[in-house]
C-alpha cells in the first residue's frame, strides 16, 4: 500500500523528543509499506514565525523523511478553526501526491485537528483515511465546538485506530461502529527498557547508592501530575527522609509550568531532593529507570501510557492513576498500585508501601504483554488493507 501519514507532533530540530512513539510506528510501517510523512507546522507571521528548519522542504528523524507543510493559524485563539487550517495546509500536498500516483490511505495521528482536517481533505480527494486516537481526544471531545467536529470525523473515517481500550470506548461512544475500530497499543523497545543492575546504573548517573529513588517520566505540563508527586514526596520524607524524586521530561505547550514545579519544590523544601533531568534519549531514560526503586506518574489523562509500559519492562513497580489503560497494566500488589487522580495522601501512602517490600524485577518485566513495533505496524497495515475500500462520505446523522 501507498500510505501518507500526517501528524503535527513529530521529532524536529527544536523538539527532538516530540511524537517519538508516533515516529516509531511510522518507521516500522515504512519497513512493510510505502510510507510518506507530512508534518503540518503551525505558524503566524510576526507573532509566531515559521521555524527555520520548517522553511526547508523536509528533515530526517530516525531515518524517516518528514516533509513540511506550513500551517497558518491563530495561536491560543479560535481553536475550533484549527482543523480547517490543517486541511488547507495538507490538501495541496496530498492532491499532488495522489495525482502523481494513487494514495491508498491517509494515516492521521491525533483526532484534532489532524484527524478532522485529514478527513475533510480525504473527502475532497475520495481517498480512504484512518485516524489514530492517542489521548488528547479525551479533552477535545468535551469541547462544545471541537467535540462535534471530532465525533463527525471519526464516524466518517474509513477506520479508527486507538492506542488504548479507553480510547476505543471514546470512539464507539461518538457513534463509530466497533467493527471499524482497531485497538493497537504502543510497543516497548526492549533493547532500551529491560531489567538491569541498579547499583551500576546509579554509579553511571552519579546517584547515592542506597537512597530510595522515585522516577517519573512525562512532559512538564500540569496534566502529568508532577506537582502532586512533589507534594507526595514531602509527605513520604516524614518517614523516609532520604527519598528522592527524579522527573524526566522537557517543557511542552505550557512554557510556564516548569517554573511552577520548581516553585512547588522550593515551597516544600525539596529543592535538593527533586531533580529535573530534562528530556533525554530512550537509552538514558532506561538507565534512570534501572537506577530507580519505583516509577510514579500522577497523570490526569492518558491513552496508552508508554512511560508506564517502559517502567514495567524494566521491572519496576508502578504507582499511577486509573487514567487511560493504566489499570489494564498495573494491578495493586502485583506490580504496583493505582491511586486516585490528584490524591497526594494516597500517592504518598502507595509510594511508602511499594518501597517497603521487595519486588521481582524479572517477573514484572516478563508479565508485560505488549508486542514489538514491527508487530504493531503489521496489525495496523492489515486493518488498513481490510477497511480501505470504505471511502469517507458526508455524515448523514
Amino acid at each position: 500500500m501507498r500510505i501518507v501519514s500526517v501528524c503535527r507532533v513529530l521529532p524536529s530540530p527544536d523538539h527532538p523528543a516530540a511524537g517519538a512513539f508516533v515516529l516509531r510506528r511510522l518507521a516500522a510501517m515504512a519497513d512493510r509499506a510505502d510510507v510518506q510523512v507530512i508534518q503540518p507546522v503551525p505558524f503566524l507571521p510576526i507573532v509566531r514565525p515559521l521555524p527555520s528548519w520548517a522553511r526547508e522542504a523536509s528533515h530526517v528523524a530516525a531515518s524517516v523523511t518528514i516533509e513540511h507543510a506550513p500551517m497558518p493559524y491563530v495561536p491560543g485563539a479560535l481553536k475550533s478553526l484549527d482543523a480547517r487550517w490543517l486541511e488547507r495546509s495538507v490538501h495541496p500536498k496530498l492532491a499532488a501526491l495522489h495525482a502523481a500516483r494513487a494514495i491508498d490511505a491517509i494515516d492521521a495521528h491525533f483526532g484534532y485537528p489532524d484527524g478532522v482536517g485529514c478527513v475533510r481533505a480525504a473527502q475532497r480527494l475520495r481517498i480512504p483515511v484512518f485516524v489514530t486516537l492517542r489521548g488528547m481526544e479525551v479533552d477535545a471531545v468535551r469541547h462544545p465546538r471541537i467535540g462535534p467536529q471530532l465525533a463527525r470525523a471519526l464516524r466518517q473515517a474509513s477506520g479508527c485506530i486507538a492506542v488504548s481500550y479507553s480510547l476505543r470506548d471514546l470512539a464507539v461512544g461518538a457513534g463509530v461502529d466497533p467493527e471499524h475500530v482497531l485497538v493497537a497499543p504502543n510497543a516497548v523497545d526492549r533493547t532500551s527498557f529491560r531489567p538491569g543492575d541498579r547499583a551500576a546504573a546509579r554509579s553511571q548517573l552519579g546517584l547515592p547508592a542506597s537512597s530510595p529513588l522515585i522516577v517519573s517520566v512525562g512532559h512538564l505540563i500540569a496534566g502529568k501530575g508532577h506537582g502532586v508527586l512533589i507534594r507526595a514526596l514531602a509527605t513520604l520524607r516524614q518517614t523516609r527522609p532520604d527519598a528522592r524524586l527524579a522527573i524526566i521530561g522537557g517543557p511542552a505547550y505550557e512554557p510556564d509550568h516548569p517554573r511552577a514545579l520548581a516553585q512547588i519544590a522550593r515551597e516544600t523544601g525539596l529543592q535538593d531532593a527533586v531533580t529535573f533531568v530534562g528530556a533525554v534519549k530512550p537509552d538514558a531514560v532506561g538507565r534512570w529507570l534501572q537506577a530507580a526503586d519505583v516509577f510514579a506518574l500522577a497523570t490526569e489523562r492518558e491513552g496508552c501510557c508508554n512511560s508506564v509500559l517502559e517502567a514495567l519492562a524494566v521491572g519496576l513497580p508502578v504507582v499511577t492513576t486509573p487514567a487511560g489503560d493504566n489499570p489494564r497494566f498495573v494491578q495493586d500488589g502485583v506490580n504496583g498500585q493505582i491511586v486516585g487522580i490528584g490524591d497526594v495522601a494516597a500517592t504518598a501512602a502507595a509510594l511508602a508501601g511499594v518501597l517497603g517490600r521487595a519486588w521481582d524485577a524479572e517477573a514484572i518485566s516478563r508479565a508485560l504483554a505488549v508486542g514489538s513495533w514491527s508487530e504493531v505496524a503489521a496489525q495496523v497495515l492489515a486493518f488498513m488493507a481490510a477497511k480501505r475500500r470504505r471511502i469517507p462520505a458526508p455524515d448523514t446523522r
